[in-house]
């Protein structure tokens, strides 16, 4: 029993070693980074050569070495130092399926630097360059590749929502609101908005300092090395912004911008669209099965008459269908239909509610 407390104590303490090896000496490398030394903290990250397999301290690390971003006199040194830090630390992490989002964010340092001066020409350059260094990786090193696709996933979400809002920020700063004829309230509340998105925009940048505790206030002021609208912010441009605005308008005063990153919704459709779809879809279904049945199947209304092939392409999947000799019966919560097996047409309808 002594002999088992014992090994339990060296384990434990072994095990408290371990992760202290894992952590950077948050003293000195925050000295270096509250004197602006940024050179002389990624000296140090050299040093510790990417010993930190935990998720739980890389993803410490990887907030922190994201904000390099931030550095004025960031370059193609500190951005090699960072990444083999990284690459290493990410072969042997104990999870690297959830280790995928963290590593992303040290891949796009280079090109959030690029994007937060506006330059997108480089920042095009440095995504691809990201890439590329993701896809030597790969080649070198036994990762489960869909592991590798997870990092390119976050790195190309986040490239193209990032380079859009970037774009949105610089129109929206000098933006005059009067000229997409909102009504008074409409535009009082657009500029609202927008005083409130460059507000946050202009936020103090800084490499932050590492940060192993929880709710820390220690970065408390500082910018994110991402810029979102926010749920938010989100929200008022989806639904109040972009969702009303003419496609021509769109097109005039915001022709560059892609709404489907910005929103990072694929599925986005302005009023505009959406009506113009649902004409079209009705407009196929009258050419298709002719207007009494084209119009039923789109307005979801069932009639006497109707095809199993109108059916299943109009309404959902019924509850139940039961077959007899000469009928099937179709059941839904609040209607029950009979189909004629040999003509293939609804031949009775029952109202259950």
């Amino acid at each position: 029993m002594i002999t088992r407390k014992l090994f339990v104590s060296l384990l434990i303490t072994f095990g408290l070693s371990l992760n202290a090896q894992m952590k950077l000496n948050e003293s000195k490398y925050n000295k270096f980074i509250k004197g602006e030394k940024y050179s002389e903290a990624l000296a140090y990250l050299k040093e510790k050569g990417g010993v930190n397999n935990s998720n739980y301290w890389f993803t410490k690390d990887a907030k922190q070495l994201a904000t390099f971003c931030f550095d004025p006199n960031f370059d193609d040194n500190k951005y090699d130092i960072i990444i083999n830090y990284v690459n290493n630390c990410f072969k042997g992490m104990d999870s690297q399926e959830r280790g995928s989002y963290d590593v992303a964010n040290c891949y796009l340092i280079k090109t959030n630097y690029y994007l937060w001066k506006n330059d997108y020409q480089n920042a095009a350059l440095a995504y691809k360059e990201s890439l590329e260094r993701l896809d030597k990786f790969k080649k070198e090193n036994d990762i489960n590749p869909e592991y590798i696709k997870m990092v390119k996933s976050v790195i190309d979400r986040y490239y193209f929502n990032q380079i859009e809002t970037h774009k949105m920020e610089q129109i929206i700063r000098n933006f005059d609101v009067s000229s997409l004829n909102f009504s008074e309230e409409q535009a009082f509340k657009a500029r609202q908005e927008i005083k409130k998105i460059l507000t946050e925009y202009d936020k103090p940048r800084k490499v932050h300092f590492i940060d192993y505790e929880n709710n820390s206030t220690i970065n408390k002021g500082l910018s994110d090395y991402y810029f979102t609208m926010g749920d938010f912010f989100n929200n008022y441009f989806k639904v109040d912004f972009f969702y009303n605005m003419p496609k021509k308008v769109k097109n005039q005063y915001f022709p560059t911008i892609n709404v489907n990153y910005l929103l990072d919704d694929e599925k986005f459709k302005t009023k505009e669209e959406e009506t113009q779809q649902t004409e079209q879809r009705k407009a196929a279904l009258i050419k298709k099965y002719g207007k009494t049945f084209g119009e039923a199947v789109f307005n979801s209304k069932i009639i006497i008459g109707m095809t199993k092939a109108m059916l299943e392409e109009g309404f959902n999947k019924p509850r139940s269908i039961d077959v007899s000799e000469y009928s099937e019966y179709w059941t839904w919560s609040d209607v029950m239909i009979s189909i004629d097996k040999k003509t293939q047409k609804v031949t009775h309808i029952t109202d259950l509610r």
